[in-house]
């Protein structure tokens, strides 16, 4: 099962923090669609915010192995870019949930909120 696991700030609703592991084994290597979709989707994210927002947010990822993938997302000076930056991330989050709903033996998202 892939576990998304997502640190969220309490006060300000900020995603602090996410991190995908595991893998789905919704079918075999190469033919597996829910591991596909959300290496697709988390890959996908962090590429459109070095892009788009030019802002490297340093993933951690297992390149031998794969299921691993890992960042922190730091508040940012400019207001309007952390705003974009934070939308990416909410953005992430809902399509991940979408797999969720349709494949929750194969993907679980939790949520912790911080202080």
């Amino acid at each position: 099962m892939i576990q998304v696991n997502v640190k969220k700030s309490k006060h300000e609703d900020r995603i602090l923090h996410i991190t995908v592991k595991g893998h789905a084994d919704y079918n075999q290597p190469g033919k597996d669609i829910v591991c596909s979709a959300v290496s697709a989707l988390t890959i996908g994210a962090v590429n459109s915010v070095e892009k788009l927002l030019n802002i490297d947010l340093e993933p951690k990822q297992n390149k031998k192995d794969g299921g691993y993938l890992s960042w922190q997302i730091i508040k940012l000076d400019d207001p309007h870019t952390d705003s974009q930056l934070q939308l990416l991330m909410k953005a992430l989050i809902e399509s991940l949930m979408m797999i969720e709903e349709q494949y929750k033996h194969y993907i679980q998202i939790n949520i912790e909120t911080s202080q």
